[in-house]
């Protein structure tokens, strides 16, 4: 009896024991502890990036853009072969070079110095493209603060509109003697120059309402700026559109942001 006892007395005792434990981590988890847990991610979801992150995080959006943009252009074909960036002939030459592919002898003279002056354009654009790389880079690091909070605000496009109105003149200055050497390899003043000027002079017998463009290096110089911002603006897009485009913990606290969706 007195063994009996003993072995309840010992139960009662591990049963209170567990109840006192149990209490204890209920306290433990307890609603305000929880709270307590979560306040830093509640408080950063409200208050959202800071100012410097901001910058940051658009510097490196921006880096990302132009190391995209200028690899997928300066390889090879980036011109040449992308149904967006090809570089054909001038517009106004367009309609002249149908007529020369149509005709059997033209197309056997002229046609393979269309084609060379072509594949130098696009040839000389994908060269240039990798001298933006610097200028870009010059331009992304002397943003400011002030700047980049504007251009998270400013919606699609504003962070590569900034980069163009920062950039495009040293661009085209850096991208002209690169398209120069490229057409003058096929030899292009032997042939387009005359004939552009006998074109103009017969402008009237060709239907031709105004002067055909002269300047070939500034057409191709041109349409090679034009392309570097608009792949440019691509990944900037994806950026503030894809979060999986976001490859970092700062991409993704920038621009899931409140402020960056307006």
């Amino acid at each position: 009896m007195e063994l009996m006892r003993t072995h309840l007395f010992v139960l009662s005792f591990v049963a209170l024991s567990q109840v006192a434990c149990a209490q204890s981590n209920l306290r433990a988890i307890a609603p305000g502890n929880i709270v307590n847990g979560l306040m830093p991610t509640i408080r950063g979801a409200i208050e959202g990036p800071s100012r410097q992150e901001i910058g940051q995080g658009l510097k490196e959006a921006l880096d990302a853009g132009v190391a995209t943009g200028v690899a997928q252009l300066s390889k090879v074909g980036g011109f040449a072969q992308s149904p967006v960036y090809r570089i054909p002939l001038p517009p106004e030459i367009q309609a002249l070079e149908a007529k020369v592919r149509k005709n059997p002898v033209l197309s056997a003279t002229v046609g393979p110095k269309l084609d060379g002056l072509i594949e130098a354009m696009n040839q000389g654009a994908e060269t240039a493209v990798k001298e933006a790389a610097p200028i870009f880079k010059e331009a992304i690091l002397h943003m400011t603060v002030q700047d980049a909070v504007g251009i998270l605000q400013g919606g699609d496009g504003a962070a590569t509109a900034y980069l163009k109105n920062e950039t495009e003149p040293a661009v085209q200055q850096a991208f002209a003697p690169i398209i120069d050497r490229a057409l003058q390899s096929v030899d292009v003043a032997r042939y387009w120059t005359p004939l552009v000027q006998a074109l103009n002079a017969n402008k009237v017998l060709l239907g031709l309402s105004h002067d055909i463009e002269t300047d070939l290096p500034t057409y191709v110089n041109q349409r090679a700026t034009t392309a570097m911002y608009q792949e440019i603006a691509l990944q900037e897009a994806k950026i503030r559109q894809d979060p999986i485009a976001r490859t970092s913990d700062l991409l993704k606290k920038v621009f899931g942001s409140k402020l960056a969706q307006g």
